[in-house]
């Protein structure tokens, strides 16, 4: 009879117990890393830096009329070495290995569609006799 989910997750924790590993059930524990902050020059207010900066960018503007980098000095660069890490590695996100966006492949879709119909070939339901 196979595993089932608690067993093989009590097996792990046993064995992580035996390794010194974990806390003290054997559970392993991830850390996460704080959010990285910023504190703006004018106003002194920490906000979070993110890949986009859009609340950075949107509070420089409207609040102090000055770009980015006068109020949040660095907080550019930071960005840049966030979206960096989180980029996808080989491939698109949508999983389908070409590469192109939805607006490409939609775009070539309907060229192929346009390529049938002008074959003579339908592309919708046939309509039986009635």
């Amino acid at each position: 009879m196979p595993e089932s989910n608690a067993a093989a997750k009590r097996r792990m924790q046993k064995a992580n117990r035996a390794a010194g590993i974990g806390d003290e059930q054997g559970r392993l524990v991830r850390v996460k890393e704080p959010p990285k902050l910023s504190k703006c020059t004018v106003c002194q207010l920490e906000m979070k830096i993110t890949k986009t900066n859009t609340e950075l960018i949107t509070h420089a503007s409207n609040k102090h009329g000055s770009t980015l980098e006068e109020c949040f000095p660095g907080a550019g660069a930071i960005a840049a070495d966030l979206a960096a890490a989180v980029a996808p590695k080989g491939g698109s996100a949508n999983g389908s290995g070409s590469g192109a966006t939805k607006k490409q492949q939609k775009a070539k879709t309907q060229a192929n569609m346009d390529d049938l119909l002008s074959a003579g070939l339908s592309v919708g339901k046939k309509k039986g006799k009635k």
